[in-house]
C-alpha cells in the first residue's frame, strides 16, 4: 500500500489505484482503504488508543459500510493495552482517568502518534523497556482482502539487566449496531464469560449477529502468518475487563451485561504472558482484527462457511486450519438423521475431525455451527475449492462450495556484499566496514519474526557498539531487504570466515557461509622512550611490536652508541610469557666497547596475533653527552610465523637527545 498524508486537517489523499488513504486532524491520525479504517487518538488525553470501522466492507454488500468494529467515536478509549513490567501493570500510552485502566501509570512517550512507512506509529519508554505501536492495514486469512487491521507492539529491553515484560491487549468490539454480539469460536457460541488458552484455541473467532443477515462479520485471527497467538484470551463484558487492567474474574454463565449497568456490551482480552527479556532483547506481538468472510448458501437449509483463503504448504511441518460452518434449519418440520459432508480436493486433508457427521435431529429455526482442522499434504497448490453438502429426512439438501488456495512455502535467497579491504599508511581502509547480507524472498508466501545473526568464526569482530543479532520483522513473498553489520579485521588470518543465521516463521534455518579476504599488515616496531634523557639517568626501553599476524619467534641485533650508553641487561618481553609459563629465550651477547647487542632471540610454542605486544627490554644507563644528540636502532631483525615465514617488518631508529649537564 502506497500512502498519501497531508497532516493539519481532515483532508483525504487517495492512490493511483484507489486503495487507501491517509487523514489526521489535531485529535486523530487515520489509515483507511476501501475496506476499512484504522484511527488512533491524538488528542491529550487516552494519547495511543485506537479504533477501526467498516468503510466500504464487503463489497458484495452496502449494510456494512461505515459501521464500527472497535468501539472508539468520537475518540477512542475503550480498547487498550496493558504492560506488565517487572510485575507492575501499566498501561501504553497515556494515562486516564476515564474507566479504562483508570488508575494505570502511562508511559514517557518518546515519539508521539505519527505515520511513519504507510503505518500508524507510537513509542514508549518505561523505565529501560521500549515500547512501539504499529497499526496498519493488512490482508485478511479469511477474505483475502485488505481488510483488517494489523495490531503491533515490539518490545525492547534497552537497559543492562533482564526483565520481565508481559502484555494485555483488550479490544472493545461492537460489531456494526450490536455491542453484544456472540462470539463464535470453533463450534461453540459464546454468549457469556468463556476462557482459552493457546492450546485450545482455533485459528480464528467471529462475531455477527444474524447468520442470515449479518450487518458486520467481524474476525480475529489467532494462528498463522505473523500472528502471535495468545497464551490466553478471554470474551467478557466490557466493563469487568476495563476495571481489572491484568486477571479478569470468570463467572460462569455470567453474560455480556456490562458490569454494574444493563446494556450488553462484549470485549475480548488477549494475554501474552511475562517473559525475559535479556539486555538487548527484544520481542514482537502481532494481533489481527476485521472483517471475516463467510460464504452463504440461501435456502431453507442456509449453510455459511468460512475458512482461510490461503492455506500454507510448509517443509517444515504443515500446520492445520480452521474451518467453520454455520447452518440453520429454516424449514417447518423436525429434521432427522442429517449428514454433514465434508469433500475435500486433492493436496487438502483433514486432520481433526470426522468429514462425515451425522446428528439425529435437527430442531427448525436454531443455528448449530461445526468446526474442522485442515491440512496441505503437498499433493496439489494453486487455486481450488472444497464443499459441504447437508441433507436429511425433512430437510432440504443443500451444499455450499468455498474458494481456497494452496501456497508454497517461502523460500530465502542471499548474496553477501563485503567491501574490498585494503592498507592505507600501514592501517586497513575501511575500518570498519559494513558487511551486507541481501536476502529476497523467492517462495510463494510471506516470512515473518525474520532474524539474522552474525556468527564471527575467525580474522573479524564486531565494531564497538554493534549487535550480532539483527530484528527484520517480515519479508513478504518476491520482497528484498538488507541487514548490515560494522565489523572490524583482527589480523590473526589472512581470510576471515564468518556465518550469519537467518530463522523465521515457517522457513527453515538458513545458514549463510563468508569469507573475506585481509591483506596483511606490516609489523612495526619501535622502541618507546622516556621524554627526557641525562648523564646518569637509568633508561629502560621496550621494544614494541605493533600489528602482530601468526608470529612464533623472532631475532634481532642492536646497535647503540657506546660513548653515551652502556646496556646493562636484557629482558624478554610479554610476547615470551604463555599460558604454560616463559617461552624460550635468549638474551644474546652484549659488547658496550662496539656498542651492540647480537643475537637477541625468542620464540614462542603458540602462535601470537594482536595489536601490540613486548619483545624485549633494554635497560641502559646515560653515561656521556657526547654531542647531545644519538640513536638506538635494530639491525637485521626478523620475525617468523607458524610456517618459519619471515613477516613484513617496518623499523625506525630511535632518536634521542640527552639533556646538558647545567652543574
Amino acid at each position: 500500500m502506497k500512502l498519501k498524508y497531508i497532516l493539519g486537517m481532515a483532508i483525504i489523499g487517495y492512490l493511483l489505484l484507489g486503495t487507501a488513504v491517509w487523514a489526521g486532524t489535531d485529535d486523530l491520525l487515520s489509515l483507511e482503504n476501501k475496506y476499512i479504517k484504522v484511527f488512533i487518538n491524538n488528542s491529550g488525553e487516552e494519547t495511543g488508543r485506537f479504533a477501526v470501522d467498516v468503510t466500504g466492507g464487503d463489497p458484495a454488500r452496502s449494510d456494512d459500510d461505515n459501521k464500527p468494529l472497535i468501539y472508539g467515536h468520537p475518540k477512542p478509549w475503550t480498547s487498550f493495552t496493558t504492560l506488565r513490567i517487572a510485575g507492575i501493570n501499566y498501561v501504553f500510552g497515556k494515562a486516564s482517568n476515564k474507566r479504562s485502566g483508570n488508575g494505570l501509570a502511562g508511559g514517557a512517550i518518546i515519539e508521539p502518534p505519527q505515520i511513519a512507512d504507510d503505518r500508524l506509529t507510537m513509542k514508549c519508554k518505561y523505565g529501560a523497556v521500549e515500547v512501539e505501536q504499529l497499526l496498519d492495514i493488512a490482508r485478511s486469512p479469511s477474505t483475502g482482502a485488505l481488510d483488517t487491521a494489523r495490531i503491533r507492539y515490539v518490545i525492547r529491553n534497552t537497559g543492562d539487566a533482564s526483565v520481565e515484560v508481559g502484555l494485555r491487549t483488550l479490544l472493545d468490539t461492537m460489531v456494526g449496531d450490536n455491542d453484544g454480539a456472540p462470539f463464535r469460536i470453533g463450534a461453540k457460541a459464546v454468549t457469556t464469560d468463556y476462557s482459552v488458552t493457546d492450546k485450545e484455541s482455533p485459528d480464528f473467532w467471529q462475531a455477527f449477529d444474524s447468520l442470515a443477515k449479518p450487518a458486520v462479520i467481524a474476525q480475529g485471527t489467532l494462528k498463522g502468518g505473523d500472528v502471535t497467538t495468545p497464551d490466553r484470551l478471554i470474551f467478557t463484558n466490557w466493563g469487568k475487563a476495563a476495571d481489572n487492567p491484568w486477571d479478569i474474574p470468570i463467572e460462569a454463565g455470567a453474560d455480556f451485561t456490562r458490569l454494574g449497568e444493563d446494556e450488553l456490551d462484549s470485549a475480548v482480552a488477549m494475554y501474552w504472558n511475562p517473559r525475559i527479556l535479556k539486555p538487548g532483547e527484544q520481542s514482537g506481538i502481532t494481533v489481527y482484527y476485521g472483517l471475516g468472510g463467510i460464504t452463504f448458501a440461501t435456502g431453507k437449509t442456509f449453510l455459511g462457511i468460512t475458512a482461510p483463503a490461503e492455506v500454507q504448504y510448509s517443509i517444515n511441518g504443515t500446520r492445520s486450519y480452521t474451518v467453520m460452518m454455520y447452518l440453520e434449519h429454516r424449514g417447518e418440520a423436525k429434521a432427522e438423521n442429517v449428514k454433514i459432508n465434508l469433500v475435500l480436493p486433492k493436496g487438502l486433508e483433514c486432520s481433526s475431525g470426522k468429514t462425515v457427521i451425522t446428528l439425529p435431529e435437527l430442531i427448525p429455526g436454531v443455528t448449530k455451527q461445526f468446526s474442522w482442522e485442515i491440512k496441505p499434504n503437498g499433493l496439489a497448490q494453486g487455486d481450488t475449492s472444497f464443499q459441504i453438502k447437508v441433507g436429511g429426512e425433512h430437510l432440504e439438501s443443500n451444499l455450499v462450495t468455498r474458494k481456497i488456495k494452496i501456497v508454497g512455502p517461502p523460500e530465502l535467497s542471499t548474496a553477501i556484499d563485503l567491501p574490498i579491504l585494503k592498507v592505507m599508511d600501514n592501517h586497513w581502509s575501511p575500518n570498519p566496514a559494513e558487511l551486507t547480507v541481501k536476502i529476497k524472498n523467492t517462495g510463494e508466501s510471506a516470512t515473518s519474526d525474520l532474524k539474522a545473526t552474525l556468527v564471527c568464526d575467525s580474522g573479524l569482530t564486531l565494531a564497538a557498539g554493534e549487535r550480532n543479532e539483527k530484528y527484520l520483522l517480515d519479508l513478504a513473498n518476491k520482497d528484498e531487504t538488507d541487514v548490515a553489520w560494522q565489523v572490524i579485521p583482527t589480523g590473526d588470518v589472512k581470510t576471515a570466515t564468518f556465518k550469519v543465521l537467518l530463522i523465521g516463521t515457517g522457513i527453515k534455518p538458513v545458514t549463510v557461509n563468508g569469507n573475506w579476504n585481509i591483506p596483511p599488515l606490516a609489523t612495526n616496531l619501535a622502541f618507546d622512550s622516556p621524554d627526557h634523557w641525562a648523564v646518569g639517568q637509568v633508561v629502560n626501553l621496550n621494544l614494541v611490536a605493533y600489528n602482530m599476524q601468526d608470529a612464533c619467534k623472532f631475532i634481532t641485533n642492536v646497535r647503540f652508541d657506546p660513548n653515551q650508553l652502556r646496556l646493562v641487561y636484557i629482558s624478554r618481553g610479554t610476547f615470551l610469557v604463555e599460558d604454560e609459563g616463559l617461552a624460550g629465550w635468549s638474551s644474546g651477547l652484549i659488547d658496550n666497547l662496539k656498542g651492540t647487542a647480537e643475537n637477541i632471540s625468542g620464540g614462542r610454542s603458540k602462535p601470537f596475533s594482536g595489536s601490540e605486544i613486548n619483545l624485549i627490554r633494554l635497560n641502559f644507563i646515560v653515561i656521556g653527552s657526547g654531542n647531545g644528540t644519538g640513536k638506538v636502532e635494530l639491525v637485521e631483525p626478523k620475525v617468523l610465523n607458524s610456517k618459519e615465514e619471515q613477516l613484513l617488518l617496518t623499523f625506525d631508529p630511535l632518536l634521542y637527545q640527552i639533556e646538558e649537564d647545567k652543574k
